[in-house]
């Protein structure tokens, strides 16, 4: 963008009145706090993608049990917070030999499992998700603010033809300069928060399908290893996700 066309805007924005000056200051607030989330979110979801392979790679053919063992130095990752959970709902006896004795107390370890893996997920989910929404708004209510700076131009040039009876070009000029600097604005604050919201709306529902797929998976293997544990294997058993992880 070459100096002048920005000295031309420059004299577009101060040649707007005070409603257009209110509505580039909201445009501008909501840019600032939009693109602050767009870094944090871009810097987050490539942490965890990072901190996937790394995870995926440590825990490599470990099954069940001895994944719940793993310590893994991933700290701050949705696959590590969901381990985590597992082990604390197990409690620390489980691994040193308390398991369940009867077939009532291991079906209902087992549910309690899965009922808080499905927890922990939603959980991670929801944490990532945290300002997202916000692009999304933004997204949508930045053109309508653009629009209203518009009509109000566009309306305020008609009042000084009105009032002048004369539509020479320096009496339209401000309420145009006005109309069209406030549509820019709203395009160029939802043009970047709309993009950023589709792609860390896609990013997170790869997050949901690892998270889901590895609870699944882990629960199965899980489920088999306590039941062989206490010498009473169901017939139903779910084989379904039993491959390694």
């Amino acid at each position: 963008m070459s100096g002048s066309m920005i000295a031309n805007l420059w004299r577009m924005i101060v040649a707007t009145g005070p409603f257009g000056k209110f509505i580039l200051l909201v445009l501008l607030a909501l840019s600032g706090y939009s693109w602050g989330i767009i870094i944090y979110k871009w810097r987050r979801f490539r942490k965890i993608a990072k901190g996937s392979r790394k995870t995926q790679k440590i825990i490599g053919n470990h099954r069940g049990l001895e994944t719940l063992k793993l310590n893994l130095p991933v700290k701050d990752h949705p696959i590590t917070y969901l381990i985590t959970s597992i082990k604390h709902e197990l409690g620390p006896g489980f691994f040193s030999g308390t398991r369940p004795s009867q077939d009532a107390d291991t079906a209902a370890v087992l549910e309690a499992l899965s009922q808080r893996a499905e927890v922990a997920v939603e959980e991670v989910l929801e944490r990532e998700e945290r300002y997202v929404d916000f692009l999304a708004m933004t997204a949508s209510v930045s053109p309508f603010l653009g629009l209203l700076g518009t009509v109000w131009g566009i309306t305020q040039s008609f009042w000084e033809i009105g009032q002048q009876s004369s539509a020479n070009i320096a009496v339209v000029a401000p309420g145009l300069a006005e109309a069209l600097i406030t549509t820019i604005a709203g395009l160029v604050v939802a043009i970047p928060a709309v993009i950023a919201f589709n792609l860390f709306t896609g990013r997170l529902r790869a997050i949901a399908g690892e998270l889901t797929g590895f609870s699944k998976r882990l629960i199965a293997q899980l489920k088999r290893e306590i039941y062989q544990s206490v010498d009473n294997p169901p017939r139903n058993i779910d084989r379904t996700y039993g491959e390694r992880i």
